[in-house]
C-alpha cells in the first residue's frame, strides 16, 4: 500500500522494456542504497545497472565527489557522469572530480564511462544503452523543480524529461 514518494525510486513506465527510476541520491549513503537495490533488480534477469551521477557546486561538499564517483564505478555496469546544479561552480571541474575517481576503481571513459555535460544529453545517452531487463538510475535531483548552472535557475524536472526521452526511443 505504499504510495510513491515523488523523486525517491519514482519509477518511470513509459512502456520499455527495462526499469527507470528517478531518486534523489546525491550522497553516499543514498547512493550506495539505490544501486544496491538495482544490483537485487537485475540480479536474476542478468540486466544491468546504468547510473546518470553527478554533483552539486555552489561550494558544497567537495569531498563527496570522489565517494559517489567510487560508488559508482563498483556498482554500476555503466556510470554516465552529469550536472546536478553547478552552481556558479566550473562544472567540467565537478565532473572530472567525479570521473577521475571512478577510473581509479575501473571505469574507463568512452567504454564505461561518459561525462557529458549537458543533463538532458546525459539523460538520453543512458537510456540509449539499456536494454532489456537493465535497471537505469536518474540520481540527483529527484523532483526538484529546477537546476541552477552559472548562477541562473533554470526550469528542470528529471522525471519529464525522462518520459519525453522515452518517448522519443520508443
Amino acid at each position: 500500500n505504499l504510495k510513491v514518494i515523488p523523486g525517491r525510486m519514482e519509477r518511470i513506465d513509459e512502456g520499455q522494456n527495462f526499469l527507470v527510476f528517478v531518486d534523489y541520491a546525491h550522497e553516499k549513503e543514498g547512493m550506495n542504497a539505490v544501486l544496491d537495490t538495482a544490483k537485487d533488480l537485475v540480479k536474476e534477469s542478468g540486466g544491468r545497472v546504468i547510473v546518470l551521477l553527478g554533483s552539486e557546486g555552489g561550494g558544497r561538499d567537495k569531498s563527496k565527489r570522489p565517494e559517489l564517483g567510487e560508488i559508482g564505478a563498483k556498482k554500476a555496469d555503466f556510470l554516465v557522469i552529469s550536472n546536478v546544479d553547478p552552481y556558479e561552480d566550473d562544472p567540467k571541474e565537478i565532473l572530472e572530480d567525479i570521473a577521475k575517481a571512478a577510473e581509479k576503481f575501473g571505469k574507463i571513459r568512452g567504454q564505461n564511462l561518459l561525462v557529458i555535460e549537458d543533463r538532458r544529453e546525459g539523460i538520453k545517452k543512458a537510456l540509449s544503452l539499456a536494454g532489456q531487463n537493465d535497471v537505469i538510475l536518474i540520481t540527483g535531483k529527484g523532483s526538484e523543480q529546477s537546476i541552477v548552472i552559472g548562477g541562473k535557475r533554470y526550469p528542470w524536472d528529471d522525471r519529464v524529461v525522462v518520459r519525453e526521452e522515452l518517448k522519443n526511443i520508443n
